[in-house]
């Protein structure tokens, strides 16, 4: 026999091996392929439900909140978000000007001061400590500031809306 033929010989043998390997693996009905519409997996373990810290969620949409809402404020836009604020914030920040010189850096803390509820809304205030940059001094500044969120009981609507902003520093 050549070596040409045995190398051959022993490439088939690999792979009817290997088809036989994956044929036991895949093929069978307790394997990891499973139908879902047909049949559920069966497990030993029930899930877990383990529950959300609704803080650090809330937080988390709250820096995102403040950093569009800065950002579009410096832009003149502040159109643009005006569903994250009340309507009575967003009258007083379409009439406002935002200086062309600050530009918004970034959001270096936040928590949550107050948290309460009354029978229509729920109410959360957060403590912002942020950067700006001066571009006309070419400096940081650190700014401090309190928010006001609310959110209808009543309302489909999921989104939280800012109705105060408190300067502390």
């Amino acid at each position: 026999m050549s070596s040409e033929f045995i190398d051959i010989f022993l490439f088939g043998l690999i792979a009817v091996f290997l088809v036989y390997r994956l044929r036991n693996i895949l093929g069978s009905t307790d394997g990891k392929i499973i139908n879902l519409k047909s049949k559920k997996p069966q497990s030993k373990f029930k899930p877990k439900i383990v529950p959300k810290n609704d803080n650090e969620e809330f937080l988390k949409g709250a820096d995102k909140a403040y950093e569009m809402i800065v950002q579009a404020y410096q832009s003149n836009n502040i159109a643009n978000v005006k569903d994250l604020l009340t309507p009575e914030a967003l009258r007083a920040m379409e009439q406002a000007k935002a200086p062309k010189e600050i530009k918004f850096s970034e959001v270096k803390s936040s928590s949550i001061i107050e948290d309460k509820s009354d029978d229509q809304r729920l109410v959360k205030s957060v403590k912002f400590e942020t950067e700006h940059y001066n571009v006309a001094n070419n400096e940081i500044l650190s700014v401090v500031e309190e928010w006001g969120f609310e959110k209808d009981k009543t309302s489909s609507d999921p989104n939280w809306k800012l109705f105060s902003i408190k300067l502390v520093s």
